[in-house]
């Protein structure tokens, strides 16, 4: 449904006969397609259950998506970003700032929205509000309409290691990673303390990386306790993607205790209780 109803409001939108050009906006009446249609209990009174409005402009009939049928997409978007249980709590109005690097690290994050072909690589100093920030980001893109995925690392190459072997699942775990148009790798190349990247992690990542950076349109989002120059030291190929693709949008946070927001607001807590 999601398709149909863009389908046909890019018809909207190219028609010669936009209504945006021959009548204001506010002008327009857009009415339920069955007006006379009972509502039941929880359907939308606006399009009667529908999830569509019509308008009849200089006769020709436009279709477009009721405020409800927005409101699912959006809904489903999250749903599938695999952000549902954060992206709320997550945003930059609650990104707190009292530092100066948490305010050069937000402004930066803001910035990225309006690019185009960049990536965005968050690394260094552990619960600084990494995550955070690019949860915030992937939620901007969200309602703009772009589709997010977002993964874990280390629970994502377990499962993608675990079906190489078998073709036809291995793909059908990969390919949404590579074709999403927004990917968000949460603690990339996480791994236990000084233990290096296995070889089949490193390949799987490559695998994803070059694909994505091949396809220039395609986003990807980095947040990781490593720094460019490790992820260079562990794999040339790879560092030096990211370190491309991530140029104006490289932030490392330097290790210090005091950084460690999520440890500071935890004290905190314990001394107010």
């Amino acid at each position: 449904m999601e398709k149909t109803a863009k389908c046909v409001q890019k018809i909207l939108e190219d028609h010669p006969k936009n209504p945006s050009a021959d009548k204001k906006a506010e002008e327009i009446q857009w009415t339920a397609i069955h007006p006379n249609y009972p509502i039941k209990e929880g359907e939308c009174p606006i399009c009667r259950g529908k999830g569509f409005l019509r308008a009849f402009i200089n006769g020709n009939e436009y279709i477009k998506n009721c405020v409800c049928e927005e409101r699912r997409i959006a809904m489903q978007r999250i749903k599938n970003s695999g952000l549902a249980d954060i992206i709320e709590k997550r945003t930059f109005d609650n990104f707190q700032t009292p530092e100066e690097w948490q305010k050069r690290l937000k402004q930066k994050a803001l910035q990225f929205l309006d690019e185009k072909g960049k990536w965005f690589f968050v690394g260094g100093q552990v619960g600084c509000g990494k995550t955070h920030l690019c949860t915030a980001i992937c939620a901007e893109f969200i309602k703009k309409g772009i589709s997010v995925r977002y993964v874990i690392w280390s629970n994502e190459i377990v499962k993608l290691k675990a079906n190489k072997m078998e073709d036809e699942a291995y793909q059908r775990l990969i390919n949404p990673l590579l074709i999403t148009p927004v990917l968000y790798i949460d603690d990339f190349f996480k791994t236990e303390k000084e233990k290096r990247p296995s070889e089949a992690d490193i390949r799987t990542a490559f695998e994803i990386i070059n694909y994505r950076y091949i396809n220039s349109d395609l986003i990807t989002i980095f947040s990781t306790e490593k720094t460019i120059d490790d992820l260079i030291e562990i794999d040339e190929a790879i560092g030096s993607r990211i370190h491309e693709k991530t140029e104006g949008y490289r932030n490392i946070i330097l290790e210090k205790k005091e950084r460690n927001w999520r440890l500071k607001q935890t004290s905190e807590r314990v001394k107010n209780e």
